[in-house]
């Protein structure tokens, strides 16, 4: 069991966005045929590690927000989660120079996961720079690697100029929508999020007008795949702008499932992956906190 929960204490669902984004810089900038496994191993391993520091870092506000389990019911202990990190970290970074799988993105990827989350600079915190980096790492960074460097040598530069714009302007208008739900911990823990400074009215408008600007730069790619999700997504937010009503997370749900189906069209197997991951996350969490997470 102790394992088991370990596993869903990585929390993958998280990785979903990145890993949907890392299938479609391979699709629409790389060759499409030839799926780099280490390259999507050590950005999985990165990643997996910027999250338990987040786990360790936002305890309390998690905790408000009903995100954290496993550290705030006592299942595993800060320092276990900080030596695994290491762990996680050193493996992906390391893998990423030894096979020489674009360790320069596999290492802005742990610097930024890691400044958003850690002192001094602490990102997540500071309005602006937390949108930022969420849009530069899943949405930029993640295509790229998956692009890999002799595909961004020989992709039209309109391309891959187009297609990381688009990915990282509909990250982050979902992002602006992930900080709206968290407002409530955000402001009682005295975390200055862009959500905070701005308020949900604001936030809501400006994920709109990202969502907008996203379907724009994708029309200019001229990739009818992204083109599709980046205006769905687009509409999600605008939905949210002329009815107040309609709630973050359907946007950050609704979007997610856009992105994965658009991934599945160059991997089928990832929508497979995916279904059965966010069935086996719903049965665990169910059977050991009674909860129903991911919520439908």
């Amino acid at each position: 069991m102790r394992l088991l929960d370990f596993l869903f204490a990585l929390r993958p669902l998280v990785l979903v966005p990145a890993w949907s984004f890392f299938i479609l810089g391979w699709g629409l900038l790389g060759d499409a045929v030839a799926f780099p496994p280490d390259r999507f191993l050590f950005l999985s391993l990165v990643l997996a590690g910027v999250y338990l520091v987040n786990q360790v870092v936002d305890f309390e506000s998690d905790r408000i927000n009903r995100k954290g389990f496993f550290l705030q019911q006592g299942i595993f202990t800060r320092r276990l989660y900080v030596a695994a990190a290491g762990v996680l970290l050193g493996a992906g970074i390391a893998g990423a120079v030894v096979r020489d799988a674009f360790p320069a993105l596999v290492v802005a990827s742990a610097f930024i996961g890691l400044a958003y989350s850690l002192p001094p600079l602490r990102l997540s915190a500071r309005p602006g720079f937390d949108l930022l980096a969420n849009a530069a790492g899943y949405g930029l960074i993640a295509v790229l690697l998956g692009a890999g460097r002799e595909a961004l040598a020989s992709a039209a530069l309109r391309s891959w100029v187009a297609v990381p714009a688009a990915s990282f302007l509909a990250v982050a208008a979902v992002f602006l929508h992930t900080t709206v739900m968290d407002l409530d911990g955000d402001r009682r823990t005295g975390k200055r999020t862009s959500g905070v400074l701005l308020g949900r009215e604001r936030c809501v408008r400006l994920a709109a007008a990202c969502g907008v600007a996203a379907t724009a730069a994708a029309l200019t790619s001229a990739t009818p795949v992204l083109i599709v999700a980046c205006a769905a997504t687009a509409a999600l937010a605008i939905l949210a702008v002329v009815r107040p009503s309609f709630p973050s997370r359907a946007v950050c749900v609704g979007s997610t499932i856009l992105f994965v189906l658009a991934a599945a069209l160059f991997a089928p197997l990832f929508l497979v992956a995916i279904a059965a991951l966010a069935l086996a996350t719903r049965l665990y969490y169910r059977r050991r906190f009674a909860l129903a997470y991911p919520a439908l």
